[in-house]
């Protein structure tokens, strides 16, 4: 039993370790605030887990990112159908409508969870891009997909990535 916490550990490390770059086009300001729009629902045939999965994902990056004491984040309803795409451009519209400084505008490209202790691998992937609402500019933008051995969760694999943006914002 023992082993089990330096497994996770050493699980959680490697996973940060690999996570792509955030590429930044201008700095964030600290104390900036942020519209998280609930994400779009991963769109994959057939994968249930899929419905619900752009608002559990917009949560997690908008309480991540509320909580680094960094940024304010308030997560905002989608404006369209959970599995309808929403343009940057509407994005950067339903920000300023609502008086905000910059928007977070995303997708879910992957979400599935197994029951622990089987042979399978939950799975979580996220594009987003971060937009400036005064002039619709792209501040920053993130995409990745992870797999993970079953004792973990697709919400605890996007809290991950979720960590990851805001340590490189």
């Amino acid at each position: 039993m023992q082993r089990l916490p330096i497994l996770v550990f050493a699980f959680v490390a490697l996973a940060c370790a690999s996570a792509p770059p955030v590429v930044k086009r201008a700095e964030l300001p600290r104390g900036a605030e942020l519209a998280v729009i609930s994400f779009r629902d991963c769109t994959i045939a057939g994968q249930a887990d899929c419905d619900g999965s752009g608002n559990v994902a917009a949560s997690i990056f908008a309480r991540v990112l509320a909580t680094s004491m960094r940024f304010k984040a308030v997560p905002i309803s989608r404006p369209v159908s959970p599995k309808e795409p929403l343009s940057d451009d509407a994005a950067v519209q339903l920000a300023r409508e609502k008086g905000f400084e910059y928007v977070i505008n995303g997708e879910v490209d992957d979400y599935y969870s197994v029951a622990p202790f089987t042979f399978r691998a939950d799975r979580a992937g996220v594009s987003l891009r971060i937009l400036r609402v005064s002039d619709g500019s792209v501040v920053a933008f993130f995409s990745q997909r992870v797999e993970a051995n079953n004792l973990t969760t697709p919400d605890r694999l996007i809290e991950q990535m979720a960590e990851h943006v805001v340590k490189s914002l």
